[in-house]
């Protein structure tokens, strides 16, 4: 197995929001660190990681250190220093959103992304907070008048697929660079909304003008994924360290290097505890299923079915609240 990159994630900001898909599961809390402790620490992982590193905060950018945060990645070569996911922040009026916008940009930000979850009504009840929807638009017209990058990405899911048509037109009136659908994975709240998945069925009935926005990653039915009976082991993997007040000071006294070897070791030891792919599959591989996967996400599917059913006291590498993989 080999360890591509090694990122430390600090979740410090609160969110206005409460995602139905949330895989943070955000209830109101945050658990990271302080962010000026946090800062501190990556500055000296970054010097001497083995591996790629990146850092980052969360759960959403509405912070007043936002700009020391956009410098501060510019400067270790973190994603951050280019590219915001700017989801879950207060309302403000338009003109702050204007000024906010052009200020990013004049940071080095050279784009930003903005979720959408369904037309207004749908939409506002997905996040979990009245009005976000507007907010969002808001925020979208605040970026084009400021010459801010907009990415626009919208989960995709049985109850919102018949929206989205209307979604695309309503914002074809604003500048965007690209827009892309996804399609929400088990992790956090989404493990609830499972039963909701989008079915192969009903993206056959969708116009062309949604489909052509589908994940360009090979994506097809469960049924479909079974009867290729291809289930190949990854072999590279993406660890993350979740830093907390209470484990802050313990990694403050290791080295990059040492920290990269725990989580390895704590992924060894979860991934030893869970059964191949292959056996995943004909434990809990249903050949008739018509819901949606990429491959990496049916996968871990199946895996946190395993640890729930079998009651494994492991540290759950599948969980982004704690420290965390990504395996491919």
């Amino acid at each position: 197995m080999e360890t591509i990159s090694f990122s430390v994630e600090n979740l410090c900001v609160p969110c206005a929001c409460r995602c139905r898909h949330c895989l943070l599961g955000y209830d109101g809390n945050t658990i990271g660190a302080g962010y000026e402790q946090g800062k501190a620490l990556a500055r000296r992982l970054a010097a001497g990681s083995p591996v790629e590193f990146s850092y980052y905060i969360g759960y959403c950018m509405d912070t007043p250190a936002l700009f020391d945060y956009i410098a501060f990645c510019r400067e270790i070569g973190s994603p951050g220093g280019q590219f915001l996911q700017m989801n879950g922040f207060r309302e403000r009026p338009h003109d702050e959103f204007r000024d906010l916008m052009g200020q990013i940009r004049d940071a080095g930000v050279e784009l930003i992304d903005l979720t959408f979850y369904g037309l207004p009504e749908r939409h506002d009840a997905f996040a979990g907070r009245c009005g976000d929807f507007q907010l969002l638009i808001k925020m979208l017209t605040a970026a084009n008048g400021a010459g801010l990058p907009v990415h626009i990405s919208a989960s995709i899911t049985e109850d919102n697929a018949g929206e989205l048509e209307g979604l695309f037109e309503l914002l074809s009136g604003y500048k965007t660079e690209s827009l892309s659908l996804f399609l929400p994975h088990s992790k956090g709240r989404g493990w609830f909304l499972e039963p909701r998945r989008l079915t192969k069925a009903t993206l056959e009935r969708l116009p062309m003008s949604v489909r052509a926005h589908m994940p360009k990653v090979k994506t097809q039915s469960e049924a479909q994924w079974l009867s290729e009976d291809e289930f190949p082991e990854p072999d590279k993997r993406y660890l993350t360290l979740s830093l907390t007040p209470e484990n802050f000071e313990r990694y403050s006294g290791m080295s990059a290097e040492e920290i990269v070897g725990e989580l390895e070791s704590l992924d060894d030891t979860f991934y030893a505890a869970v059964p191949p792919i292959a056996e995943l599959a004909k434990l809990y591989g249903d050949p008739s299923g018509d819901r949606l996967f990429r491959y990496r996400d049916l996968a871990l599917l199946w895996t946190k079915r395993y640890v729930r059913e079998n009651g494994l006291t492991l540290h759950d590498m599948t969980d982004e609240c704690g420290h965390f993989s990504v395996r491919e």
